[in-house]
């Protein structure tokens, strides 16, 4: 056989005896495999040959992570990603044969550095056939190959097993497409490099690896579109949760993550499903992503919301920057409400008010409801009226009213709770006169409502009758002469009008008392009647 001879074209530093996790600059990414990559995973590094022969000449391994003996044996040259010739052949590999593990840089990145463990080596190749061998874009890297100077058949190695010395090397410098770890047989035209049998051996062993690669170019990002990003729905206004929806893309690592900011914090983020142990970590493109942001945890007033696309490299899109302005809150209280009635003995008033100042969304209406002084009984639904007033409010009848009033503004925040509030009373109607009936007495001050009273038995059953709502309280005495022998009451609550309340008397009461019942409409209104033993109406 005759000697090989090997150029060496790429000039590179190598710093030995660094730990495999590197701090790089912005604008790089890292991609790690085997025993440096988390559950000594290997995504990047594929196995290739150019034998039409193997696996007769070339033998491939992938034992990861790498368990095996660390006495630089042949379990270590086999060991991580490894490359060896084949053994017990009767012919050996041709010139120019080679076989390997080679890492790609995706398009738009290059190599820029490598810290790896490893163990090359070859023994019994007098005339340096064999040539296992870093490579960066085919060029053999200076110091990471084992040429031996003497035919003397001796072994040769770089590096070793973990633990014996082989600590990881640390490649800077590179700027290159693409990396191999493997053999090539440099045997002149003619000649074949011998695959071992008992004595000879070639191999290239990577046990953990990662590569550090230069992105350049950030990603993009796609026009962004959306409520959030609009003009705001409300009047010009943004209130509640809202959406901006956009995509990125980008050529290199992919994208790592879209990030959405208010007044440069940020506030929401997309983040993409990256594995660095992948030669492209990060997708190229997101997809169309929506972005949900809730505007209540900004203050009322105008904010800048900002849109970045990061890669993974940690370059940065140009911004896409928004300004909105936020309104999620009601306005204050009217000032100066007030109710006159439209003439003397009506139950119809004229509220009026003056709009607070300084309101960053306009007020554009008002709203009223008419409830009981009292604080007891139901009140009216709410009505609108202007933003500024008059409201014309006509009360439900006789008695002492509270009219609440509050405001809305162009981005449609209201609430009841900002309501200022003035007190109105109606007086009752004029007429008034005496019941009919038999064995019945009765007097009232207006005909609001009407009472029915039956004694059945022991049970004194009221009905009582009247508005649409409020609550009464219905009473009832039982006097024998001079005495009042039993009484009784209860507050109830008209239904559509009517309600009902019964009394259990006692036998005595029931069969000789003068019995007096009493309803009460919004403690206003008074009405009594007198019942003996037997069933009548009257209306009050």
């Amino acid at each position: 056989m005759k000697r090989s001879s090997v150029t060496i074209a790429v000039m590179l530093a190598v710093v030995a005896c660094l730990s495999p996790s590197q701090t790089f600059a912005a604008g790089t990414y890292q991609v790690s495999a085997c025993n440096f990559a988390p559950e000594a995973a290997n995504n990047s590094w594929v196995w290739a040959t150019n034998d039409p022969a193997q696996p007769a000449h070339y033998a491939e391994h992938a034992n990861c992570p790498y368990r095996l003996g660390g006495d630089g044996g042949k379990a270590d040259q086999e060991g991580g990603l490894s490359t060896t010739d084949a053994l017990g052949l009767s012919s050996g590999a041709a010139p120019g044969t080679s076989a390997g593990w080679t890492f790609t840089a995706p398009p738009g990145t290059s190599i820029t550095g490598l810290t790896y463990e490893r163990f090359i080596g070859h023994q019994y190749d007098g005339f340096n056939d064999w040539s296992p061998a870093l490579r960066a874009d085919g060029a053999i890297v200076p110091g990471e190959t084992c040429l031996d100077s003497v035919q003397n058949g001796e072994t040769c190695s770089v590096g070793a097993p973990p633990g014996e010395g082989g600590e990881p090397a640390a490649i800077t410098g590179l700027s290159a497409h693409e990396l191999s770890l493997g053999v090539v047989c440099k045997a002149p035209s003619g000649d074949e490099c011998v695959t071992g049998a008992t004595q000879y051996a070639v191999w290239a062993a990577m046990y953990g690896a990662t590569v550090t690669l230069s992105d350049p170019t950030p990603p993009t990002l796609s026009a962004p579109s959306g409520a959030l990003w609009g003009s705001g729905e409300a009047g010009g206004f943004h209130k509640g949760t809202e959406s901006v929806t956009v995509s990125a893309a980008d050529v290199g690592g992919g994208v790592a993550s879209i990030a959405l900011s208010a007044d440069g914090r940020p506030v929401e983020t997309y983040t993409a499903p990256c594995n660095f142990t992948f030669a492209q970590p990060c997708p190229s493109s997101t997809g169309t992503q929506t972005l949900t942001f809730p505007t209540t945890q900004l203050s009322d007033g105008t904010h800048t919301l900002t849109l970045v696309a990061t890669d993974a490299a940690g370059n940065q899109s140009t911004v896409a920057s928004h300004e909105i302005t936020v309104e999620n809150s009601a306005p204050p209280p009217p000032v100066g409400l007030s109710a006159t009635a439209t003439q003397a003995g009506s139950s119809t008033f004229t509220a009026t008010w003056s709009d607070p100042t300084g309101q960053l969304a306009p007020i554009t209406g008002a709203f009223y409801q008419v409830c009981p002084a009292s604080g007891s009984g139901a009140c009216s639904a709410p009505a609108s009226a202007p933003a500024t007033g008059p409201a014309t409010v006509t009360v439900p009848g006789p008695g002492s009213w509270s009219i609440a009033v509050w405001l809305t503004n162009a981005a449609g925040n209201a609430s009841a709770a900002n309501a200022a509030h003035t007190n109105v009373v109606a007086p009752p109607s004029s007429s008034g006169g005496s019941g009919a009936g038999t064995g019945h007495s009765a007097t009232a001050t207006t005909p609001t409502i009407h009472v029915t009273e039956t004694l059945r038995g022991r049970e004194l059953i009221v009905h009582v009758s009247g508005p649409a709502t409020g609550r009464v309280r219905v009473s009832f005495t039982g006097r024998l002469g001079r005495r009042t022998i039993a009484s009784g009451a209860k507050t109830v609550a008209l239904k559509r009008g009517k309600l009902t309340a019964i009394f259990e008397l006692g036998p005595r009461t029931a069969a000789h008392a003068l019995i007096r019942v009493s309803a009460k409409l919004d403690h206003e209104l008074a009405v009594t009647s007198t019942l003996r033993r037997h069933a009548a109406r009257r209306d009050y």
